[in-house]
């Protein structure tokens, strides 16, 4: 059994898996990729998180533009306020998801950074000069 198939099956066959064919304790609490996790690791699975899609961020910036238009029909057909409030909440909430997707998709593309062996250029000697100039 691999991975797919491990996150093919329904939950309370993970959960029957889990009890039958490993000693893991706690599995009824567990949602379902935490499960799917543990037993990987408990049977010598590879367990590798899959990174996040970026086709996500523009589906869902497609679905804010399409809210935007709605918003705009509502506005000059009958400026219903419960309507109205309900679109820009929505707006506004899917607009922190792209942004969380878009940071979360930085970080996992993001390289390994290396310490710097030797200060930058443009920074200031830290010994002061010998000979000072003279006032006059």
């Amino acid at each position: 059994m691999d991975l797919k198939e491990l996150r093919r099956l329904p939950l309370p066959k993970l959960r029957d898996l889990a009890k039958q064919e490993t000693d893991l304790k706690g599995v009824i609490g567990m949602e379902k990729e935490a499960l799917i996790e543990a037993i990987a690791k408990a049977k010598g699975i590879s367990y590798e998180t899959m990174p996040k899609d970026v086709t996500a961020i523009h589906s869902i910036k497609h679905e804010i533009k399409d809210l935007r238009k709605h918003k705009a029909e509502l506005l000059s057909a009958s400026p219903d306020r419960k309507k109205l409030t309900k679109i820009q909440r929505k707006i506004k909430r899917l607009r922190r998801l792209t942004r969380k997707l878009a940071h979360e998709t930085k970080m996992t593309t993001k390289p390994a950074e290396t310490a710097p062996s030797s200060p930058p250029p443009s920074a200031a000697p830290s010994t002061p000069p010998e000979n000072p100039p003279a006032a006059g």
